[in-house]
């Protein structure tokens, strides 16, 4: 979906489990990736993957995703963001607030992109100061690609 966008960008990769989508943005040419994923053995995973691949590109984070992104995430101002929560938790929480917060916080750039990935049943979102730009289903996966406004948003 990203690939003309994904050269020399910054990717973060929310609930990053395996890591494997930020991987993947490495591949194809991003210039850094940061990882946050709260499970430590998930972590461990990450860390030994990027040792493997040696590469230096790439930060993990061992934290839980809003608390990264109101405290050390905050200002950094990244080009694209993935977000893959359980889809359970995904359905309960949704994905308004956390767009809020990136956009708050400048965890994402003007015009930065954001992608949620969801259960098939689950609405793509209306959010003020973001587009819909592509919302499709692949088999039980639902993927909406968002992208900030190039405005600032009062949020009351």
């Amino acid at each position: 979906m990203l690939m003309a966008v994904t050269p020399d960008s910054t990717f973060l990769d929310l609930y990053a489990g395996s890591g494997a989508v930020g991987l993947e943005a490495l591949s194809r040419g991003a210039k850094s990736a940061t990882w946050v994923e709260k499970e430590t053995r998930h972590v461990a995973v990450l860390k030994e993957n990027l040792l493997l691949l040696g590469t230096d590109k790439g930060e993990v984070v061992c934290s839980e995703v809003m608390r990264w992104v109101k405290g050390p995430g905050r200002g950094r101002a990244f080009d694209v963001i993935y977000a893959d929560p359980p889809y359970q938790q995904a359905h309960e929480m949704g994905f308004g607030d956390l767009m809020k917060v990136l956009a708050e916080q400048q965890v994402i750039a003007k015009r930065g992109f954001f992608i949620a990935e969801m259960g098939e049943r689950q609405a793509a979102e209306a959010v003020p100061g973001w587009t819909v730009l592509r919302d499709r289903t692949y088999g039980h996966t639902r993927v909406v690609l968002y992208r900030k406004e190039d405005v600032d948003v009062c949020i009351e």
